[in-house]
């Protein structure tokens, strides 16, 4: 029996019990994983009872007019909201002892529940679309076999040290917009088994992309998304023109480790530096050089400052996306990190291709490979309009 019932998912082993023989066996059966949703609560309360071996759950929502009971501290405005609902008992996941993968998937949780981070054989945990759920990073430490964790935007805080009891079973960690936790994203650099990190969104994680050693830190990462506040992570703004250089080099040294880090993405020089200036929105002079990016020719790989092409945008009023050539309004020299290529290399010539099409854009800031200063622009723009005139 355990062979035959050992392929099937839940919803057939329910329906396979004919005989009473079979029935008692199915509530010794550890059912193996399948993505089995609980959208009725009469189901899963049938499911305690009959499989209370099954290894993985997704707690969907129950539909208009129901929720689980409250947990500790809830949202009151919800309270008001669902006091006359029907209410649920969340706890019967208790029952389920073998319980590997969970998913709370905009299930009508409100505050929190202890309980859930008390799961000892479970693996996977997934919190998505759950806007009142509350829990903290130090509750996982009741989940000493946790393999991965999903997290998106849900009502977690706390420290990411908290997670250092992990250290050794923690392979995928994605707290993707989740801006209540804070700390240092090197905190996890020694997580062995760690090959996904996605902190991105997350606005209380800072760090230095500088201090990631090649050869010693993140070991087993395959993929890794940094947010604003880590002097590397997506969107950052950098305070000082000098930062950028280093910055820019460990980027493209980690990225040489790990292929699959995306260059498609842009930094800035942060309106409060002191380096930063505005143009009159007024002039139709270009907007000062103060946008980051990488950029390829062939093999080679460099990064170059760069002005967008709409004079009036204002980089401190609004984000500036440049994703296409036609987006760039100028662009310093490139400083290349790669040496280039030689002749009849591979790749030669697609690098020489590519190379006219950069030094194209390379116009009113010819000659320099960082942004000028106030002064300097000034008088690039006024011997631009002289010679144009």
């Amino acid at each position: 029996l355990a062979h035959v019932l050992g392929f099937l998912p839940p919803e057939d082993i329910m329906r396979a019990r004919l005989s009473i023989k079979l029935r008692d066996f199915a509530t010794t059966l550890i059912v193996p994983p399948s993505d089995y949703r609980v959208r009725r609560y009469k189901v899963m309360e049938a499911m305690a009872k009959s499989l209370p071996h099954m290894q993985q759950i997704t707690i969907d929502n129950l539909g208009f007019g129901q929720k689980y009971a409250d947990g500790v501290d809830p949202n009151e405005d919800r309270v008001k909201y669902t006091k006359d609902h029907i209410t649920r008992d969340i706890t019967i996941l208790k029952r389920f002892k073998k319980l590997r993968v969970l998913e709370l998937n905009d299930a009508p949780l409100n505050g929190r529940y202890a309980f859930l981070f008390k799961l000892p054989l479970l693996q996977k945990l997934t919190i998505v679309s759950m806007d009142c759920f509350k829990w903290d990073v130090f509750m996982l430490s009741g989940l000493l076999s946790l393999r991965e964790l999903h997290c998106e935007g849900s009502g977690v805080s706390g420290n990411i040290k908290d997670l250092r009891i992990l250290k050794d079973t923690l392979e995928k960690l994605n707290m993707h917009n989740c801006c209540g936790i804070e700390g240092d994203f090197m905190t996890l650099s020694d997580f062995r088994r760690l090959k996904m990190l996605d902190l991105g969104g997350a606005s209380g994680i800072i760090g230095d992309v500088r201090k990631i050693r090649i050869d010693d830190d993140f070991q087993a990462l395959e993929e890794i998304h940094l947010p604003k506040g880590v002097i590397g992570g997506k969107d950052h703004e950098f305070q000082f023109i000098c930062e950028v250089a280093d910055v820019m080099l460990a980027l493209h040294r980690l990225r040489q480790r790990i292929p699959t880090i995306s260059r498609d993405c842009y930094w800035k020089l942060s309106s409060a530096s002191p380096e930063w200036y505005d143009v009159d929105e007024y002039d139709q002079y270009p907007v000062p050089p103060f946008i980051i990016s990488f950029v390829q020719a062939g093999p080679r790989v460099g990064w170059r400052w760069l002005s967008p092409s709409r004079p009036r945008i204002r980089l401190n009023r609004a984000r500036i996306r440049v994703d296409t050539q036609s987006d760039r309004g100028g662009s310093c020299e490139v400083n290349w990190l790669d040496k280039e290529p030689v002749g009849r290399s591979s790749g030669y010539t697609t690098y020489n291709q590519e190379m006219q099409s950069i030094e194209t854009e390379i116009d009113l800031y010819k000659g320099y490979y960082r942004p000028p200063t106030a002064d300097e622009y000034k008088q690039l723009c006024i011997c631009k309009e002289a010679n144009t005139d």
